[in-house]
């Protein structure tokens, strides 16, 4: 009762407060309000730190990640074995799209705004801050885009700013161009002279407004974008590969990965966020383990006899009778490494709930360093493939023994460089130029354990892992018939009532004008413009 008397006490005081306030207040608010002119401060700044705390989506975690793509890419399982459905795609997937368009495209807009109607001594201090807003946007639209094709994109955003309220919709082509477009702008004016600028520091979680980071983080993003034209213009992507890496701007450290770092409750176990419902997958878990991978701690929990045991991703192997004992309990099995997602998780341990930083990866050094290694091994750099695959491999295990300890995963202790020295000596993991794009996405695909969603987009785009891989995925069935995996989100058809109608109407048509879109908007298994078969 203590708390809520002393709270009642509080909320008095305030009242007498704001009451003895109000008739002085209340003439200057009315004509405030009346007063056309009148424009309430907002900080472009702040405006930055909701869009970029806007990032990371729980809803999509839990819907996309968790549920989706963490299983597909068989990163994970259910602790009961994945259902004989588990490849399709639910109603909630695609959260990208409703938060591009609700939180994280819009604030950025509206920062950027309004450095615009800045009075020009003012706008011109802020012309890094208005590139780093564009960094994030660009991105973004990229990511909002390259699993539903066409969008809205140049024209949206702007109806409060006199603009229109039907925004057209961008062909997918059109938006990867203009990304770059704005990406390489972006680059240029966080390079020039800094004299005078207003930073963004603490309401940037991702680099604390150092505008040279940000830079670097544009450019592994035009890389990224570009990797994405390999079968639709390879031509584009290789200038525009040979224009990145020609720029001295460029990631050459763990220390310069694109991330967003939090406190211990931002990604409450108590949440959407909470991984305590899933299993690791038997096909990663098991090669992790053969080679020794210094990451199988960080990624995964011993099991409660103190073992590393994977789950069947195939509804049918897991339902086999020798197999159908090891979902009796979740014990059984190794979990994953909850801290590493929910830093505040209380492992029963005694000591309650963690107090670690957890973290959010946009785009690692290790992949920055993936990506010259597949440009190289496919002939389109001159880069030393092997160079950028070693750098890569020993990145990420650097990257995640940093997160880990960071997290406060409990019994952890920093990876020695030995241990990766033995990892990458290991056959299947060692540099074999044969077999080079293979290793180099396989890699990459366990880089990603914390970003399925563009592990996802990397199986679709070089095919590995599959089953026959150096690092083999289970052959997916269930009741017998294979299971496939879907390769885009479906598309919500708007109303004929909304204003947008129309557009939406003339966007599917031209995306159907493609031979791979598949059979209707709504057909998982079609493609996008970039996933050329």
């Amino acid at each position: 009762m203590k708390n809520i008397k002393r709270n009642t006490k509080y909320l008095s005081l305030l009242f007498v407060a704001m009451i003895l306030g109000v008739s002085c207040k209340k003439e200057s608010f009315v004509k405030a309000n009346l007063d056309p002119e009148t424009l309430y401060t907002i900080n472009p700044e702040d405006q930055f730190l909701k869009a970029s705390t806007s990032v990371p989506n729980d809803f999509e975690y839990f819907a996309d990640v968790y549920r989706a793509t963490n299983l597909w890419m068989q990163y994970t399982t259910l602790s009961t074995g994945n259902g004989l459905n588990f490849n399709n795609v639910g109603a909630q997937f695609n959260t990208r799209y409703g938060n591009f368009y609700s939180n994280v495209g819009a604030s950025l807009v509206d920062g950027m705004k309004l450095i615009d109607a800045m009075p020009e001594s003012e706008k011109a201090s802020r012309t890094q801050m208005r590139a780093i807003m564009q960094v994030l946007l660009s991105y973004y639209a990229f990511y909002t885009s390259d699993i539903n094709g066409s969008i809205p994109y140049s024209e949206a955003f702007q109806a409060r700013y006199q603009g229109t309220l039907t925004p057209k919709y961008d062909t997918q082509s059109e938006i990867f161009s203009l990304v770059d477009t704005q990406l390489k702008s972006s680059v240029a004016a966080l390079k020039a002279p800094a004299a005078g600028q207003i930073g963004l520091g603490g309401n940037d979680p991702m680099f604390n407004g150092d505008p040279l980071m940000w830079a670097k983080a544009a450019n592994a993003l035009r890389l990224k974008v570009a990797l994405r034209l390999i079968k639709v213009d390879p031509a584009k992507l290789k200038s525009i590969a040979t224009e990145v890496i020609a720029d001295n701007t460029q990631m050459s450290g763990v220390a310069d990965s694109w991330m967003m770092k939090v406190g211990p409750s931002y990604a409450d176990a108590g949440s959407n966020w909470n991984p305590s419902s899933f299993v690791a997958g038997k096909p990663v878990l098991d090669f992790m383990a053969a080679k020794n991978d210094p990451r199988l701690k960080i990624y995964y929990r011993p099991n409660k006899a103190g073992n590393y045991v994977g789950s069947f991703p195939s509804p049918d192997e897991a339902k086999l009778p020798q197999n159908a004992p090891l979902y009796t309990s979740i014990d059984n099995l190794s979990q994953l490494q909850h801290r590493l997602f929910t830093p505040n998780f209380d492992e029963g341990d005694g000591f309650g709930a963690g107090k670690g930083v957890g973290f959010f990866p946009l785009i690692t050094y290790a992949e920055y360093c993936f990506m010259r290694a597949d440009l190289s091994a496919r002939g389109i750099t001159t880069d030393v493939a092997e160079d950028w695959y070693k750098k890569g491999v020993y990145a990420s295990v650097e990257f995640y023994s940093q997160r880990a300890i960071a997290a406060q995963v409990t019994g952890f202790e920093a990876v020695k460089t030995a241990d990766i020295d033995s990892y990458y000596a290991a056959p299947g993991v060692q540099f074999d130029a044969s077999k080079a794009q293979e290793q180099i996405a396989v890699q990459a695909y366990l880089d990603f354990f914390r970003q399925p969603l563009e592990a996802w987009a990397w199986w679709k785009r070089t095919g590995f892992p599959n089953t026959t891989s150096v690092l083999a995925w289970s052959p997916l069935t269930a009741n017998g018939a294979e299971l496939k995996l879907i390769r885009r989100a479906g598309i919500t058809i708007l109303p004929s009532s909304n204003l947008n109608f129309g557009h939406q109407q003339s966007a599917l048509a031209e995306m159907a004008t493609n031979p791979d879109f598949g059979s209707g908007p709504n057909d998982p298994f079609g493609r996008v413009w970039w996933d050329k078969k």
